[in-house]
C-alpha cells in the first residue's frame, strides 16, 4: 500500500501499485507525495482503517466548528447544529469500533 498526500489540499490517499494515484478529496490533479510504502497485509490495512476513522472525525468537527449561521440556515427546519452532533456521534461510535478491532490468527482457528 502507498499513502499520497495532495499537496493541492494537505489530506492523504491510500492505493496499490497498480493504482494511479489521484486525490480522492479534492480530485485535482496537482502532485502527490509518498508518505509511506508497506507490503499491503491485514495489519497494513487495520491501521490504514485506524487513521482514516481519525481524520474522518477530525474534519466533521472542523466542519462542526466551521458552521456558518448562513449554512445553518440553509437546513431549513432541521436544527443544523443537532444534527451535526447527531452525525459526530454515530461517526464516534465507529472510530470507537474500528481503533478496537483485532486481526484474528488464522493458525488459532485449526
Amino acid at each position: 500500500m502507498i499513502v499520497y498526500k495532495c499537496e493541492a489540499c494537505g489530506l492523504e490517499s491510500g492505493y496499490t501499485e497498480l493504482d494511479k494515484p489521484k486525490c480522492r478529496f479534492c480530485e485535482g490533479n496537482g502532485t502527490m507525495t509518498i508518505v509511506s510504502k508497506q507490503e499491503l497485509t491485514a495489519e497494513v490495512m487495520a491501521a490504514r482503517l485506524k487513521a482514516v476513522t481519525d481524520s474522518m472525525m477530525k474534519n466533521m468537527e472542523m466542519a462542526f466548528d466551521s458552521m456558518t449561521e448562513e449554512g445553518k440556515i440553509s437546513m431549513g427546519d432541521q436544527d443544523a447544529e443537532g444534527e451535526m452532533l447527531k452525525l459526530m456521534a454515530r461517526i464516534q461510535k465507529f472510530k470507537d469500533q474500528v481503533q478496537q478491532l483485532k486481526l484474528r490468527n488464522p493458525d488459532d482457528e485449526k
